[in-house]
Formats: C-alpha cells, structure tokens, sequence
C-alpha cells in the first residue's frame, strides 16, 4: 500500500457476483421483487426462502454473506431470524437488512439493538436499496476493516490451537481498530481458559454491554462465577442465559443451561416453569407436566403456573385436567382474564365430546 495516496481516496465497491445473497420473504410478490432488484445490482447468487426457517437451514449447512429477510413471516419471523443468527459465532458478523412495508419507533429500537444492519421500508426503489448495499459492502473492503477481519480470524485459528497468548495479543490488535462484542467474549474465553477468572469476567460484561442479549456470554460469566466460588451470580448469569435462549426459540441450548441451574439451587421455581414451557413447545407434554408439577410443590400458589399446566394439558386434549388445573388457577385469583378465557373453551370442548358420545 503507497503511504502517501490520498485521505479522500474512495475504496472499491464490492463485486455482489462474488457474494450469497439469502432473500427470505413469504410474500412471494416481494421476494420476486427483492431478487429482481438484487440482480440488477449485480448478485450472482441468490437463494430463496419462504421461511425464516428454510433461510436459517440452508445459513447453517451454507452460510452466506448477506441476508435479506422479511420482517413478518410464519414459523420463524425476520426477527426471530436476526436474533439467532447474532447468538452464533459464525453467523454474528453477516450483514442483516430486514423488509417491511410499516414499522414503530419501538420496533426500530428492537432491531437495532439486535443487531440488524438496515431496515428497508416498502415499496422500495433500485437506487435506495443498491445504495444502501453498496455502503455496508464497501466498509468492509476499507483496509482497516479488512485488517481486523484478517487478525479475529487469526485470533479463532490460534484459540483452536490453544495459543491463548498469541490469541489474546490478535484480538486486541482487532480492538485498536473498532469494539466488537465477539472479540471481548473470546477474550473472557481465553481467559477463562487461562484461569483468569475476574479478568474472563470483565471482557464477558463488555460483550453484554455491547450486544445485551449475548446468551453466551451471560452463560460464561455463570461458569466463571462458579469457579470464584460465587454460586448466587453464578445462578442469575445462567438464568439470563436461559431465558435469552428461550426468547430466540433456542429451546435445545436453554434446556441445557437450565439444568445447570437446578444443580446450583433445586427450588429455582422458574426453572421448572420455563423447562415446562420447552417441553410443551416440543409437544413432550408428560415431561412439561411433570416440571409444572415439581414448581406447584415449591410454590402451590402461583396462579400462572396453574395456567401453563392447563395449556399442556388442553394441547394434550386432557380436557377435565385442563379445566381442573384452571379452577386452581381461578381460584387462587378470581380476575385471571386468561385462565377464565380459556375455562371457558375447554367447558365447549367437553360439550362437544358429551354430544359426539
């Protein structure tokens, strides 16, 4: 590189036919338009999706270096999709815009801080979306970033070697350039490998700082209190761990850190309650009943437990379980808007079964 070429000098724009461009949008109008527009730009590759789910199989078997998502779709939304793909270490850095035709002021906070790297309103235009594609795409050929690009991964190829030192020498070299909340976490990483358990826990607060709904990050300043002999910051580092995992319908990793959990505290009623609601969701109702159960005998006046045993039990169709459960429930508080909604559409499906007999 010639030291003296100019300040102003304008880095190359990227070539799209060298890149994947994922567009999961259900809207099959949109999604024609949104490839239309993409290959106008110039994109060689592009795969389609209906689903946030369809995009999110083919990013964890292929990858990708972009994605385009809808923000409203069924089985998983583009939101839903942003979420789970910032939690993954090999998905966190890819370019994100999400596509809807209306948004709030509440939902651009949403977004923005999950992560998203542009939100596009419709009906959109050729000029504004090549426009707003060409910035993200030419920054990261701006040679500072390419250098930190180059040094984090330097840094994960010397961290799966065990080289914690010349590891944690490129990751810092990565924070001369920009903050980046995976480079603190593989610093409390190689920390915590180190044994450095109070410095581990430094880097893993800034990467929660950054990006709050850092699960990882949480779950190993859980590890790390452990080891400091601090079980009670231990548990509440899990348990926040946990219930972001949940919130990303990431229900195999919040299991996990669940039963951690129990293991420090086997009264943790919250824990029975949200491995309840897992359960249910895969349709395990025995073992979503039998957690329910195990929080009803540590508190047997919470009303909402109550309640989510009645919804295992009426997607069950145990009807007379259901609506036993909810007069628990009910009866505990009389003003339960839900539980009395839903009482009174299991009363019409036992109706129904006394009329087919």
């Amino acid at each position: 590189m010639n030291p003296q070429r100019s300040q102003h000098h304008e880095p190359a724009q990227p070539d799209p036919a060298h890149l994947t461009v994922i567009v999961a949008e259900s809207e099959k109008t949109v999604r024609t338009t949104l490839v239309q527009i993409l290959k106008e730009i110039g994109f060689g590759d592009i795969v389609e999706a209906a689903t946030g789910s369809e995009a999110w199989t083919h990013l964890r078997a292929h990858g990708a270096d972009f994605v385009v998502a809808g923000w409203h779709m069924p089985e998983m939304n583009g939101m839903a999709l942003l979420k789970i793909m910032r939690a993954e270490e090999d998905l966190s850095a890819i370019p994100v815009f999400l596509v809807t035709a209306s948004i709030t002021k509440s939902q651009v906070i949403e977004a923005g801080e999950a992560g998203v790297t542009d939100i596009v309103l419709l009906p959109l235009t050729l000029e504004t979306f090549r426009r707003k594609v060409q910035a993200v795409f030419a920054d990261r050929l701006e040679p500072r970033f390419r250098r930190a690009e180059r040094l984090f991964q330097k840094g994960l190829d010397l961290m799966k070697q065990q080289r914690w030192q010349d590891a944690l020498k490129a990751f810092q070299a990565v924070l001369q350039v920009h903050e980046n909340a995976e480079v603190y976490y593989n610093l409390g990483y190689i920390k915590t490998a180190q044994g450095a358990y109070e410095e581990a826990l430094h880097y893993f607060r800034r990467a929660t700082q950054i990006k709050r709904d850092f699960a990882r990050a949480h779950r190993m300043m859980g590890t790390c209190y452990l080891k400091l002999g601090r079980p009670r910051l231990a548990q509440q580092s899990f348990q926040k761990a946990a219930e972001i995992y949940m919130e990303k319908q990431m229900d195999d990793s919040a299991e996990e850190v669940f039963k951690e959990v129990l293991k420090l505290n086997p009264d943790t009623i919250n824990v029975y309650n949200n491995l309840g609601i897992i359960y249910r969701r895969r349709g395990r109702y025995e073992m979503a009943v039998r957690q329910y159960k195990k929080a009803l005998k540590v508190n047997p006046r919470d009303e909402n437990i109550y309640y989510n045993l009645a919804r295992t039990y009426f997607e069950w169709r145990r009807w007379k379980k259901a609506l036993a459960a909810l007069n628990q429930a009910l009866k505990i508080n009389p003003d339960f808007a839900e539980a009395r909604a839903l009482a009174q559409n299991v009363r019409l499906r036992l109706e129904e079964k006394k009329t087919e007999t």
